[in-house]
């Protein structure tokens, strides 16, 4: 409903890129389909794609695109788990990324829309999103919206990814696993209600037939409202899925998932540095404030995903995987943003905005893999080809709007017309990378990780504006792991990426690919026979050819940011009946090379280099089922400028909750985020666009399981 920073959605950072042809599934093609019963083994680890259930060190795909428990990948990863997003009553994905290290998340406050997030200091939200593995690319406007109800796990890869994807964030990526068929009749149905007036219902159902397949059906509809909206908002989803066995034992999964939002914006966005970090002459402007107007106010997407997982088992350890996902999104919104503040009259200067986004992707990966023996050296080898494609219609308009009051705002006053769209152009970005990997284990617990790509990305925008750009990158990685009996693992990477771009400079010169590298050492533990993960990490990493939209319709080459630190993280049991969520990142970010000088040796704005949190869950043995919550979380100081002049403080979050098992199949969850409704901004990227955070959020679900 807020939007986030108008320049990052308005211009679009970096791109993914895709090709508009499809692998062919080899493995796939047979001539006619026997289904067979599901057989559901072991606990998801074996896939890396199942349920968490609480497991500290679960496998995962986020690091190797194949199952490897978390300890044993040369990169910092963290997992979440839908058990987690249910025992918060989470609403949005980035809302649980708060007690995660080297992640800020919901970095621009309330957004219903869209999930934010940064890594390592770098913001993620465009080009760091995958789901299943395949990206959700995010330019301009352009992009795809995932509820969390729909989701498996949350799994965050930190740093240089492009050996596994390609073009992709430098400081990590975020990879959501959907839920798919369990193979077991159960489920689960839930109703829930906040403070603010947000009211939903869900239900998640898996069931089997006679004939052996398997499907689940989830779906969810929402009223949303607070938060200074004009008017309450609604938003739907439906994702039913199945999955079967061919006669040949090509194991098959296929999704389907539609979206619907139709909502109006809501305050605390888009505000003046002066009258929220800072009081100004009127004081301070309220939280709920909003710069809209209601008769100009909506946004209102259709969305559409359909997936395909398809796993064929060749026997003699050889196995062919592919992945592949089809998207369509259009998304039509219009509102009135702020736009500095007028001392003059203590009120806010504003832009009336619109556009029209419509956007297709397809995208395939299909990578083979098998196990040899050379020697003493144990082989695990991956090679993989990955096809992307994305095209994006886009229409959009602007006009100055009138002052808006800040202190006796009054809503109503006609507005001029729209001027003619400055942007109206279809852009096509087209990406093939063909990729190999090979784990190699010897000896008494070593563990060598060696990656290797190469892609071929090509950007095109026809319209306004025209340009035509095709960029080649090699990424690696080399990663070195021992493993001691006690569950010690240290490890030591090195890992190149390349990050291409959609548009020019303000100039009108073309926006070069970044490019970087990270150096990564640390150590993980995850002691036997204990449900417990620490892990170490201390990163070096280097942002080359840095595109940032600075001002409005300004987009300039800050040049080379690195960004350096040290982060801490440790999750599972601590003692019978008490977990453990604890994080702490520091890290030093700074521009050092740019054309503005005086940006060198600066933090860029919006960036937060402390933050730290502590959660823990309390199993209360003398009441059977009954358990407490509570953490709290530190989000440290940032800039309001790259010169770093304005500077946002940091803040302290209290958060709390209770679950009671109260009858058989039956829950009740409370959960308050915010508990003392702390007033803060949550960062401000320019001194005409503070933020402010969500307030306090208590909600109560009533869950029945099946």
């Amino acid at each position: 409903m807020t939007r986030a920073p108008f320049l990052a959605r308005l211009l679009g950072q970096t791109a993914l890129a895709a090709l508009p042809a499809l692998a062919p599934f080899a493995a796939f093609a047979q001539q006619a389909i026997a289904l067979d019963p599901i057989v559901v083994e072991g606990t998801g680890d074996e896939t890396g794609t199942g349920p968490v259930d609480g497991k500290a060190n679960p496998g995962t795909q986020a690091g190797s695109k194949t199952a490897t428990p978390v300890s044993e990948i040369p990169q910092s990863v963290s997992v979440i788990g839908a058990e987690t997003l249910k025992a918060r009553n989470l609403s949005k994905i980035d809302e649980a990324l708060g007690y995660t290290a080297g992640v800020i998340g919901a970095p621009y406050g309330y957004d219903s829309d869209t999930n934010w997030h940064f890594i390592r200091g770098f913001s993620s939200t465009s080009t760091g999103v995958f789901q299943d593995g395949l990206a959700h690319y995010a330019y301009g406007f352009g992009g795809f919206y995932i509820d969390p109800y729909a989701i498996e796990r949350i799994e965050v890869l930190k740093g240089a990814a492009s050996v596994l994807y390609g073009g992709a964030n430098p400081g990590g990526l975020v990879n959501y696993v959907s839920k798919v068929p369990t193979g077991t009749a159960e489920g689960s149905a839930e109703l829930g209600l906040d403070e603010n007036g947000r009211v939903w219902a869900g239900i998640d159902s898996n069931a089997v037939t006679e004939g052996g397949l398997a499907y689940r059906l989830t779906g969810k509809v929402e009223r949303t409202d607070g938060n200074g909206a004009f008017d309450d908002g609604f938003r739907g989803i439906l994702a039913p899925s199945l999955s079967f066995t061919t006669e040949a034992g090509t194991e098959v999964t296929l999704l389907a998932s539609y979206t619907h939002i139709d909502e109006d914006h809501a305050g605390g966005a888009w505000l003046p540095y002066t009258g929220t970090v800072v009081s100004g002459d009127f004081g301070r402007i309220d939280r709920d404030f909003n710069t809209g107007e209601p008769g100009l106010d909506w946004y209102e997407r259709e969305q559409f995903l359909a997936t395909g997982i398809f796993r064929h088992d060749f026997g003699n350890g050889w196995a062919l995987t592919n992945t592949t996902r089809a998207g369509w999104s259009d998304i039509d919104e219009s509102a009135p943003y702020g736009n500095g503040l007028n001392d003059a009259t203590d009120s806010v200067y504003r832009l009336n905005f619109a556009h029209q986004t419509e956007t297709r992707t397809v995208l395939s990966d299909t990578r083979l893999e098998t196990t040899l023996q050379t020697g003493a050296l144990e082989h695990r080898l991956m090679a993989g080809l990955d096809l992307k494609w994305f095209e994006m219609s886009q229409v959009q308009a602007f006009n100055f709007a009138s002052d808006l009051s800040l202190t006796d705002p009054v809503y109503g006053t006609p507005q001029a017309p729209l001027l003619a769209p400055y942007n109206d152009s279809t852009v096509t970005q087209q990406q093939a990378g063909v990729y190999v990997q090979d784990q190699i284990r010897w000896g008494n617990g070593w563990i060598g990780t060696l990656n290797g790509r190469y892609d071929v990305v090509t950007t095109e925008s026809e319209g306004l504006p025209e340009f035509d750009r095709t960029d080649r990158e090699t990424s690696w990685r080399l990663g070195l792991a021992r493993q001691f009996e006690n569950g010690l693992t240290p490890y030591a990477s090195y890992a190149t990426y390349f990050n291409p771009q959609i548009g020019t400079l303000s100039t009108g010169a073309p926006q070069e690919a970044e490019t970087g590298a990270q150096y990564e050492i640390g150590v993980k533990w995850a002691p036997t026979g204990r449900n417990l993960l620490v892990t170490l990490a201390a990163f070096d990493l280097t942002r080359e050819n840095v595109v940032q939209s600075n001002a409005l319709f300004v987009t300039e080459q800050l040049g080379t940011v690195r960004s350096r630190g040290v982060e801490l993280e440790a999750v599972g049991e601590v003692a019978p009946g008490l977990t453990l969520t604890a994080a702490y990142t520091d890290m030093d970010v700074k521009v050092e090379k740019g054309n503005d000088p005086t940006t060198e040796g600066k933090t860029p704005y919006s960036t937060i280099e402390r933050f730290a949190s502590l959660g823990l869950a309390y199993d209360l043995p003398q009441v059977p089922g009954l358990t407490v919550s509570g953490g709290a979380r530190y989000l440290g100081s940032s800039w309001a400028d790259n010169a770093n002049t304005l500077k946002v403080p940091s803040a302290t979050l209290y958060d709390a909750g209770v679950s009671y098992d109260f009858a058989e199949g039956w829950n009740a969850n409370l959960a308050v985020s915010n508990l003392t409704d702390e007033t803060y901004v949550a960062s401000c990227p320019g001194a005409s666009a503070c933020f402010y955070g969500d307030g306090r959020k208590a909600s109560l679900v009533l869950r029945k399981s099946w």
